[in-house]
């Protein structure tokens, strides 16, 4: 199989360059793009690549000095200003772009750099009433780039991993360089893993809870927190950033 030559915005650690290598499909990176010096080093290290390839700060790429006719380009923009867990300022806010409004500046690259597939994943709450506009301009800029979308709120659960993690799919075709009518989004997997088959056995010490800290959860009066309890046996709830401050709690 013929590599494909990729693209990835909003880098991370590679999530989507993980995929690839887990379907067996070969690609050569023409370039990564993340702002954060952390997710940086980590990308470098876990996919081997140098980090001449980050063009950095989206907002300051030079879009001269882009690769054209690139196969693929990944782009999980900004969730912050779309998420439930945020504020809700959508793309813009007082007149000023948001960090979610960066979907902008990978709309500009991907109008630049033209790839025949372009696939972005946002949260679910961009599909939500709220956020009607806002997933109107990602789809009609896609479409006035000469795009044919498809998309679809997939759930983590549904393909073998035992957490509940809904994500909006957009997969958008260039058209003319392929027949977009054919792509259709994978059916649900029978889920075979719960949450105790992946946890590790030999947990330290330090991230067990007190019984003080148990019995604070149990007589709460809030709901919130007892439900911050989860059973080996089921899945997860849906990972966070901020789970650093409160982490979730097993019941063993």
């Amino acid at each position: 199989m013929k590599a494909i030559q990729l693209g990835s915005l909003f880098s991370g650690v590679g999530a989507f360059e993980e995929a690839l290598q887990d379907l067996g499909i070969p690609y050569e990176l023409a370039f990564f793009c993340e702002f954060d010096k952390y997710a940086t080093q980590a990308y470098c290290q876990a996919h081997d690549i140098d980090i001449s390839r980050n063009l950095g700060d989206i907002t300051t790429v030079n879009l001269e000095d882009l690769p054209t006719g690139l196969d693929l380009v990944t782009y999980g923009f900004p969730c912050q200003d779309i998420s439930v867990a945020g504020k809700g300022k959508g793309f813009a806010h007082n007149g000023e772009q948001t960090r979610s409004g960066l979907f902008y500046n990978a709309m500009d690259i991907i109008e630049t750099i033209e790839p025949k597939i372009a696939i972005a994943e946002n949260v679910k709450n961009l599909v939500s009433k709220k956020f009607t506009e806002e997933f109107a301009v990602v789809l009609g800029s896609l479409e006035l780039a000469g795009y044919e979308n498809s998309w679809k709120v997939l759930n983590s659960c549904d393909y073998g991993i035992p957490q509940n993690r809904q994500r909006v799919f957009i997969v958008s075709l260039k058209g003319g360089d392929l027949n977009c009518s054919l792509f259709n989004f994978a059916d649900a997997l029978p889920l075979n893993l719960c949450l105790g088959d992946i946890l590790e056995q030999d947990v330290d010490e330090k991230y067990y809870l007190s019984q003080k800290q148990i019995e604070g959860i149990l007589y709460s009066t809030y709901n919130t927190t007892k439900n911050s309890i989860q059973d080996r046996g089921g899945i997860c709830r849906t990972l966070c950033a901020r789970d650093f401050k409160g982490p979730k709690c097993v019941n063993d």
